[in-house]
């Protein structure tokens, strides 16, 4: 049965050991007729960094494992890669070609950012595209313009005058609400591909931290529920998103699912420039994440699987980051656990548990 695998944020600072639960994964990925990921930095061992609060980069030579793990294609819309300016964002389509590694999301203007990658798999044509409504300074493509492929985002605030007095100091309620021009564009995107491909994925870097949002706010932002579903609306079969760096839920829309967040899949700890609190230096706030909480350390491996009549089915493999940043796969009880806990917070599709996976109940 002809599968494509579908992870969350990959970001390398140092080879991967030889493990055997690394092994167990590279065998899962490998297995799968195409592996897609999030690379969440720019591939270089130059730039100048940009300023912002964290910059990240990869070394050119780790390269090598994302390749060795079995990825077919990546994308790189995301709000990390242009950390190191336009020297290390062209670099990273260097290295990637020379690991023969095909990637969506980024490109020397906004055509060839929303520019579709389309890959066969067993007598289908898979089209893959990538966006981000996460952007660094900048980093946003356009006409003329290098950059990642850009679904922006308009902020409003709502303060409740009666709250406000009873709980002085509390925060506002944050509306969201996509740019139209960005998400035409990324419809656009969609139509120009559709035609020529059996399924669409698309990867969208989009989202909220667990440590962004206020604790009466928690969950989706508005701008995901409207983005996701006018992409699917569009053609889109299956949307796969990444940012919050955890779980977050999973819907199933018009009969198609939309992954908000699948969390880390292979996240090492920065060694690039890291500004100390503030976040920014008109920021008055000052962020402290803890990383030892086992929400940032879960993630699922999603496997789509073509079946009688191009019929997709959806599997869900749950894995658990290690200290050092690296996945392994759940079995048993823990892999329950983490199933049980995205059923619930998914009350739009039903998750259910067999043989050591998740499967999304689609009628």
């Amino acid at each position: 049965m002809p599968t494509i695998a579908m992870v969350g944020d990959i970001f390398l600072q140092e080879a991967l050991p030889p493990s055997a639960e690394l092994s167990a994964v590279r065998a899962l990925l490998r297995s799968a007729d195409i592996a897609f990921g999030n690379l969440e930095a720019p591939v270089s061992d130059g730039g100048t960094p940009i300023d912002k609060w964290i910059n990240m980069r990869m070394p050119p030579a780790l390269l090598t494992d994302v390749a060795d793990m079995g990825f077919d294609i990546l994308t790189l819309a995301n709000n990390h890669l242009w950390d190191f300016g336009e020297v290390a964002f062209f670099d990273t389509f260097r290295h990637l070609r020379a690991h023969a590694l095909p990637y969506v999301g980024a490109g020397a203007n906004l055509d060839e950012a929303w520019r579709a990658e389309i890959l066969p798999v067993e007598g289908y044509k898979v089209a893959f595209l990538g966006g981000t409504s996460t952007l660094g300074p900048g980093s946003a493509a356009a006409d003329g313009r290098p950059g990642v492929a850009p679904i922006r985002v308009a902020e409003s605030y709502h303060l409740d005058p009666l709250a406000s007095l009873e709980q002085p100091g509390s925060a506002p309620y944050v509306f969201t609400r996509a740019w139209r021009e960005d998400l035409e564009r990324a419809i656009a995107a969609i139509d120009a591909v559709k035609s020529e491909a059996d399924f669409v994925v698309l990867a969208l870097h989009w989202g909220v931290p667990p440590f962004w949002r206020s604790r009466f706010q928690d969950g989706l932002a508005d701008y995901q529920i409207e983005v996701g579903h006018a992409l699917i609306d569009a053609g889109v079969d299956v949307i796969v998103g990444h940012h919050p760096h955890s779980l977050q839920a999973v819907e199933l829309y018009r009969g198609k699912p939309i992954f908000y967040s699948l969390g880390n899949f292979i996240f090492h700890h920065s060694q690039g420039p890291v500004r100390e609190t503030p976040v920014s230096r008109s920021a008055p706030y000052s962020v402290n994440v803890d990383r030892r909480n086992r929400n940032w350390a879960e993630t699922v491996i999603a496997l789509a699987e073509i079946g009688a009549e191009g019929k997709l089915a959806y599997a869900l493999q749950p894995a658990l980051l290690d200290d050092a940043g690296n996945p392994q796969l759940l079995t048993g009880a823990e892999a329950r656990a983490v199933i049980e806990r995205l059923d619930a917070m998914s009350p739009r599709v039903d998750i259910g548990f067999r043989d050591g996976q998740g499967h999304l109940h689609l009628s």
